[in-house]
């Protein structure tokens, strides 16, 4: 039996949430930053004007607005998500029990175990929109929405007051710090900051994971088996690192077991099981699969195993990239471009035509560097992995 998720598809599930979370932050630096436009002649703007325009405030329907739209909408997306994992592993365990000839159970994850797991993972998604800001003064100062245009004329009024630079400088400079860092949420507990589409994605795969480890875990004891087929991938990690399972590739896609000394390899101990860095751990794409002794059969032979990564990785611009290392290089290039896409819609809706043109321009080459690379490396582009989810 092929996997319910081939970690392809585990790699686009969440990626629709993602880019709702990214027009959201598009849209609030527009309406940010078409605020900071004064005149025509932005070069003879005076300190007067500034403050006039910062004693009129943001009007933070509009912002609202959107805010409200993408939490609903997000919402709405994510139930049908998590149905659609429940439904995919509802479907891929009764088919693994009928080959075990065992008679199916009335469930095989109850109700009230999936739905404190639906419940938290909303809750994580609309704290995502309640803890999120822009990160200012070179990433020492969190400032909400609303504040970030304060923010911006005040530090403009500073800056002309000292005769160094005029306005026009300023708003460049403020809009470009605010484009730099999008819109990025806190946790308040630990300080860490992400990018919203990063902790969209996050919230989303750990509800995933959570439902899925429920099913998983219910059908082994059901089946009475300690064994575990763990999925494959191509561009697994390769790189040692300071625990024995950091390499993910060379334990993906065999059997292992959860009792010490048994027919096949303790999980634990060789896949890092619950470790940050292991299995089923931190951006790690794996995951276990109930393996019935005698039922169950390979998804991939040892043989398969070792070519997974053929045709794969690439030399480009005079560096060598192994598969791995082509997937994390695509990663880079990939946020470099939603970073660049941020700057040409601020310096649009500011009304600075020479740099929205000038992003445009460097848009443009990155976009031309990431096929080229993409083409050279076998892997598919973002917009062809998404398709993986239709």
């Amino acid at each position: 039996m092929r996997y319910q998720f081939q970690p392809d598809l585990l790699d686009a599930l969440p990626e629709e949430l993602a880019e709702l979370f990214r027009s959201l932050e598009i849209t609030l630096l527009e309406e940010i930053c078409s605020r900071l436009k004064l005149a025509d002649q932005l070069n003879e703007v005076t300190v007067q004007d500034i403050k006039a325009l910062r004693s009129h405030g943001i009007d933070l329907k509009e912002i609202e607005k959107a805010i409200r739209k993408t939490s609903g909408i997000s919402e709405a997306k994510l139930n049908e998500l998590l149905d659609d994992v429940m439904e995919r592993n509802q479907k891929y365990y009764t088919e693994l029990i009928d080959l075990a000839h065992i008679t199916q159970p009335e469930t095989l994850v109850s109700v009230e175990d999936t739905l404190a797991i639906y419940e938290q993972t909303k809750q994580t998604m609309r704290n995502i929109t309640r803890s999120m800001g822009f990160l200012v003064d070179a990433g020492r100062t969190m400032l909400p929405t609303a504040k970030a245009y304060q923010w911006a004329l005040d530090n403009a009024v500073m800056q002309v007051q000292s005769g160094a630079i005029n306005y026009n400088q300023a708003i460049k400079a403020a809009v470009k710090q605010l484009a730099d860092s999008g819109l990025k949420v806190v946790d308040y507990e630990s300080g860490h900051r992400d990018q919203i589409d990063v902790a969209a994605r996050r919230a989303v795969m750990t509800g995933v994971n959570q439902i899925c480890a429920k099913y998983t875990e219910q059908s082994a004891e059901y089946l009475d088996t300690h064994y575990f087929e763990v999925s494959a991938h191509a561009g697994a990690r390769d790189k040692p690192g300071p625990s024995p399972w950091s390499s993910h590739k060379d334990w993906q896609g065999k059997v292992y077991s959860i009792r010490a000394n048994d027919i096949y390899p303790n999980i634990y101990e060789v896949c890092g099981l619950g470790s940050v860095d292991g299995l089923e751990g931190a951006n790690c794409r794996h995951r276990r699969n109930v393996w019935v002794e005698g039922v169950s059969e390979r998804t991939y032979t040892d043989e398969q195993l070792e070519h997974i990564d053929d045709d794969l990785g690439c030399e480009f611009d005079g560096k060598e990239y192994t598969a791995y290392e082509a997937t994390q290089m695509q990663r880079r290039v990939e946020r470099e471009a939603r970073k660049l896409k941020r700057e040409k819609a601020a310096y649009k809706a500011a009304g600075l035509h020479e740099d929205e043109t000038a992003a445009n321009i460097r848009m443009r080459r990155l976009n031309a560097k990431y096929k080229a690379f993409s083409v050279a490396a076998g892997l598919p582009e973002q917009r062809e992995r998404m398709k993986v989810l239709y």
